[in-house]
This record gives structure tokens, C-alpha cells and sequence, in this order.
């Protein structure tokens, strides 16, 4: 759960991608505010995360501050198909696009 960390008026925790997706919390089924939890926010501070292409490789781990930018520029990152005009659906590692474009 990355900041801003939101909470239900019993403390439950609720990350804020998942609250605009719900209309009672998820533990307790009481009703939802954008009540944030900043002790939480203050802990995620001096919790590192891994990257999110860590199925791809990546052993990077960052403070949440960092991670967007790293996952924007992570070598690791998946690549689509650069096929102009292909329907073709497959992503990868920068390191086998050739090869997939040899076997297509």
C-alpha cells in the first residue's frame, strides 16, 4: 500500500486505487471516508518496495518516492511487439525483442 494511505473510521486500511472502487470497507463493511492514516503514510516513508517488473528481472528496491520514476525507466520493463500495424499481443525484455521479431 503506497501513500496517500486512506483508512475506514476503524482503522482498516485502504490503499487510495481501491477506494474509488468500493462504498464500504472491505473488513468490516463500515462505511468509507477519505479518513488518511498518516502513521501508516509515515511508515511507507522507510518501507522499500520492490519494482513493479520484478517478474521481469528487476531486483530494485525503492522507497515509494523513487518507484514510479525507476518503473518508468526500468530495463527491465516489458516491451510490445514494435511491428507497425501488427496485431500481435506479445511484450518481453528489451533483450528478446529480436528474437521474438526473428520468430514471428
Amino acid at each position: 500500500v503506497l501513500p496517500p494511505i486512506l483508512q475506514c473510521s476503524s482503522g482498516h486500511l485502504v490503499c487510495v486505487s481501491c477506494r474509488s472502487k468500493l462504498t464500504c470497507c472491505p473488513t468490516c463493511r463500515g462505511p468509507l471516508a477519505n479518513i488518511r492514516n498518516l502513521a501508516m503514510e509515515k511508515v511507507a516513508t522507510n518501507v522499500k518496495f520492490p519494482c513493479k517488473h520484478s517478474g521481469y528481472g528487476c531486483t530494485a528496491s525503492l522507497v515509494y518516492t523513487e518507484k514510479t520514476e525507476h518503473e518508468e525507466t526500468c530495463e527491465c520493463r516489458p516491451y510490445l511487439c514494435p511491428c507497425p500495424g501488427a496485431s500481435c499481443k506479445w511484450q518481453g525484455p528489451l533483450d528478446l525483442v529480436m528474437q521474438h521479431l526473428m520468430m514471428s
